[in-house]
């Protein structure tokens, strides 16, 4: 018998972009603002080795035309096309309040010459750091300049700030990482992410696009030949460091927090991968921070969803003409953090707002949360503390399908589903109804002694809310590969049925339990496609000992209250049509017989065309993973991206293929890449790499 589940969802109208967003109902639009903007799309800034990087300015205009401060926004992601309509919603707002804005094509993308050989390498610092200098060596500009952005944009932020260009003031990171090896989309704990694949599959895909024809003229095609025959394919790198070594650590702000010596903003969504870098930064930092985490997934938080939403362009204009002026005037609090306690409900991917309020606090960690521990017993979760039963647990490997996808961009169908499906292939741990709330805020632990039949394998803890009706909501997750119990920069082999104590941060979170319901302890060996199958499947179990699961609860008091912050506004969108509505399925196809889950998705980006310069955009992706249940070596990974650029007499086209698949001692990684100018096939190039599973540890 073959059960088969799918999901289609049409959504996101008008909005075909690498971040969607909905254009969320509370969302204020204000195109009146104190100054005047000049918008020029077209400025080429010349880097010491001779290539340019192609840039757009906002800036304020005004009767004594004297200079003022300015701030960077430097990613990969087309100022042109593919980050255009998001663009409009951001810069202007700054120019509009008396703050130029300068956002730039990093080299080897967009408009910008040169190649790009890998996220995050100390060429694009540099180049950051001459972007900065020739902001600040601008007439119109005071001389003063921040730098923020969304995802590589925020990791870029941070990692300049670690360089010090002594005209960088401030930066605001959103949806950012201070540890690029546990909190990014490569490897978590020594888990090998599936991202890792996808993200390479899909910036490959986004590197074979050509510079638009009306900003290089004829050069464009010279321009685009040269960035095809150049291509990297990021994965070969990313999977030749499995452990967390030197590669990592450059990047990595964490290897040395006082090396930012400006204040830092960090904003996340709880919906987002990047909460980690919030509790870190504040609890680290020398400098004054700000920090803001609301229930939004990896987005700018005024255009994301779920909501509620804040006003985020009002946070960031007050933080920049705090710090980017000639006398900074910083508020009393050096430090303080808006966070939202999001409300346990019935789990709604689709839900455009959740319920909630929120809390301000200035001091991190707060005097008023405190670590509660619950202890896994016979019957479940007690806070009496018990050494819990020796119970096993080896899960089928396709538990997982309801977790959702690792970076959810906005409210639909990659946001986690109901997970009663995976709690049913898990190890489950309960509290009784819970008498009264519980708000919890930061980190939890669990700590176990955990025996295994073998020397790998993956253990995932998920923290869910259980409503009376059963629904069960996922609030966190901590993961971690057996081999790096102990070590992510010197992971050992997994000592067998011998009990090793282990001691797992779950993601940072904010989270209230309501009255009735029940807090449940999820575990499982597998999460998949989240997580890839270590080569063996072990069986886990815990020893009769104590087994702790600490909580980090709200004691509501008079310094720490709930507040209202501000709705949100944003200029309005710019001249963008649609041609083709995005449309987006997951579907999950269950073999019962074969005992096989195959994963399919399926995002059509749709087609837009910006008005303002003709070009129109497409893509679509297609995703593919399968896996037996009682076989690990059986994982494959399949990903196929179609990107189109076109105007009424041009037209560009390039396909991207790639899988990844296994054996016990090996990944096997291939990928192939073809450029079509019209119906002209202009190239092709492959990849094909077999990399072992791990680096400089014992087998």
């Amino acid at each position: 018998m073959c059960k088969r589940w799918a999901l289609l969802l049409d959504f996101n109208e008008g909005k075909a972009a690498m971040f969607p967003g909905l254009e969320p109902p509370e969302l204020q639009m204000v195109a009146d603002f104190p100054y005047d903007v000049l918008d020029d799309p077209a400025h080429w800034i010349p880097m010491p080795d001779g290539i340019r990087l192609a840039a757009r300015v906002w800036r304020p205009v005004s009767s004594d035309d004297l200079p003022v401060p300015a701030v960077l926004e430097y990613i990969p992601y087309r100022r042109r096309d593919a980050r255009l309509a998001d663009d409009e919603r951001v810069h202007p707002w700054f120019a509009g309040h008396g703050i130029a804005a300068v956002r730039v094509d990093i080299r080897g993308s967009g408009d910008s010459e040169g190649h790009l050989r890998d996220e995050y390498l100390k060429l694009e610092q540099d180049d950051a750091i001459t972007v900065i200098e020739w902001i600040a060596a601008q007439p119109w500009c005071s001389g003063h300049v921040g730098m923020m952005g969304l995802s590589w944009g925020g990791f870029s932020a941070l990692q300049v700030a670690a360089r010090n260009p002594p005209a960088l003031k401030a930066i605001i990171a959103v949806g950012a990482t201070v540890d690029r090896y546990n909190d990014d989309i490569h490897y978590k704990n020594g888990c090998l992410l599936n991202e890792n694949f996808g993200w390479a599959t899909s910036f490959l895909s986004f590197s074979t696009r050509p510079p638009d024809p009306e900003m290089l003229g004829s050069r464009w095609r010279k321009i685009w030949r040269k960035r095809l025959d150049n291509l990297e394919f990021f994965a070969e790198n990313w999977f030749a460091h499995s452990a967390r070594d030197q590669y990592w650590k450059h990047g990595s702000v964490c290897e040395n927090y006082r090396a930012i010596k400006c204040p830092v903003m960090i904003v996340t969504g709880w919906a987002d991968l990047y909460v980690n870098a919030v509790p870190r930064l504040l609890e680290n930092l020398s400098v004054p921070c700000r920090a803001i985490a609301g229930p939004w997934a990896h987005q700018y938080p005024h255009l994301s969803s779920p909501g509620p939403l804040m006003d985020f362009l009002g946070q960031a204009t007050e933080w920049w003409q705090c710090w980017l002026n000639d006398e900074p005037s910083p508020e009393d609090k050096e430090c303080s953090y808006l966070g939202f306690i999001q409300h346990g409900g019935a789990p709604d991917p689709f839900a455009v707002a959740v319920p909630g309020h929120w809390l301000e606090t200035f001091e991190w960690p707060s005097a008023d949360i405190q670590q509660t521990s619950w202890y896994i017993c016979q019957a479940g979760l007690t806070t009496g503390e018990s050494p819990a039963p020796a119970a096993a647990f080896r899960s089928p490997l396709g538990t997982g399908t309801a977790f959702g996808e690792i970076v959810p961009h906005c409210a639909g169908p990659e946001m986690p589903p109901d997970q009663r499906t995976d709690d049913s292939r898990s190890l489950a741990f309960d509290t009784a109804p819970l008498a009264g709330p519980i708000d919890i805020w930061g980190d939890p632990f669990f700590e176990v002694d955990l025996l295994s039949s073998a020397n790998d394998g993956n253990l995932i803890v998920r923290l869910c809310d259980v409503a009376p009706d059963g629904a069960s909501q996922r609030v966190s997750v901590g993961v971690v590969n057996l081999r790096h119990v102990h070590s992510n920069s010197e992971p050992e082999p997994f000592p067998v049925d011998e009990p090793i104590r282990c001691r797992i941060r779950l993601d940072h979170v904010g989270h209230r339990f309501p009255a009735g319901h029940r807090i449940r302890l999820a575990l499982s060996t597998a999460c998949w496609p989240f997580i890839w199958p270590a080569p063996v499947d072990p069986v886990l179990s815990l020893a009769p000992t104590i087994a702790r699961l600490d909580l980090p609860v709200v004691q509501y008091s008079e310094e720490l209250r709930p507040v209202d912050p501000p709705a949100a506004k944003a200029p309005p969108a710019g001249n963008v049509k649609t041609l083709r509505a995005p449309a987006n399925e997951r579907r999950i196809i269950r073999d019962d017989a074969l005992r096989r889950t195959v994963f399919e998705i399926r995002d059509d980006y749709g087609e837009t065309e910006f008005s303002d310069h003709g070009m129109i955009n497409g893509a679509v992706k297609r995703e593919r993973y399968t896996i037996n249940d009682n076989n690990p070596l059986s994982a494959t990974c399949d990903i196929h991206w179609t990107q189109v650029l076109r105007r009424a007499n041009w037209s560009v086209t390039t396909k991207t293929i790639a899988r990844l698949t296994c054996d016990a001692e090996n990944l096997h990684l291939s990928a192939r890449v073809m450029a079509f100018e019209g119906d002209e096939q202009l190239f092709e190039k492959s990849w094909r790499t077999d990399l072992p599973r791990y680096q400089n540890i014992s087998s």
